[in-house]
């Protein structure tokens, strides 16, 4: 057992608030700072599936990187899923806690774990400290990172907009979504390949007609459900003989093979 304020301390050492974004909602956004906490549950986003999964196991503390709470909310009732989600983790005393992109671009977060998996050596930010500029390792080419990406992020399909193989030398990487100004200064930071997901479609076009740069789309969900290790294995760390950690088995990506149920 132990507070919950030694646990929200530690994580913000290792992952600094300073890291977020300006636009971001982090830190403790549902419930008391003072409570005692033996069990964890770990998510990317929180639902009513994880708050129910929460209760069966007995958690105290679900940690999130999504924010739970992003957009200015003007009642909290079970009328609505989120409502009811909110209600139901007050009601069984559980808090919830986010670290979002203070997570992603800190060092050892996200970002840099995607960096690590896939052999890239970062030397310099996106943008502030957002995204990773990398060298690729030798002899890297298209089919060879593409062929990374799907064994160490678990996914059978990459779209992109290769249409031959080639040297690849520097890579920028965003985990998560990475669009607006973040493809144009991949581009002018010379990289060979853009790694990122959630672009929108003048965007893609964009680096479609640009002959020295390629995109390679990781889901959102596929390049981030990895932070349930990284905090699990943070938590571990610190808290190893303290905390029980759950990650959750509730949480699926929102897009499904279809072929499942064709």
């Amino acid at each position: 057992m132990i507070k919950l304020t030694k646990i929200t301390e530690y994580l913000e050492k290792e992952f600094p608030p300073e890291f977020k974004e300006d636009f971001d909602n982090i830190g403790l956004l549902v419930g008391r700072s003072d409570k005692d906490v033996t069990k964890v549950l770990l998510c990317l986003d929180a639902n009513k599936k994880v708050v129910k999964e929460a209760i069966k196991i007995g958690a105290e503390l679900i940690i999130t990187h999504h924010p739970v709470i992003f957009n200015p909310v003007k009642s909290v009732t079970d009328s609505t899923d989120f409502g009811e989600m909110l209600v139901s983790a007050i009601e069984n005393k559980i808090s919830i806690y986010s670290a979002h992109t203070n997570l992603d671009s800190a060092p050892n977060g996200i970002t840099d774990t995607v960096c690590e998996k896939l052999g890239l050596i970062p030397f310099g930010n996106l943008v502030g400290d957002l995204g990773r500029i990398c060298h690729a390792q030798s002899g890297e080419t298209a089919k060879t990172l593409c062929a990374k990406i799907k064994k160490e992020f678990n996914v059978d399909t990459l779209y992109s907009t290769f249409e031959k193989d080639k040297e690849i030398k520097t890579v920028a990487v965003c985990n998560g979504g990475g669009g607006g100004e973040l493809p144009e200064i991949a581009i002018s930071l010379g990289a060979d390949v853009y790694i990122s997901g959630d672009l929108k479609h003048h965007e893609l076009g964009m680096m479609k007609v640009n002959d020295d740069i390629d995109f390679i789309e990781i889901r959102h969900f596929d390049s981030e459900k990895i932070v349930t290790e990284i905090l699990k294995n943070k938590l571990s760390e610190k808290f190893a003989d303290k905390l029980e950690l759950y990650i959750s088995q509730a949480e699926v990506s929102p897009l499904l093979d279809t072929d499942m149920i064709l």
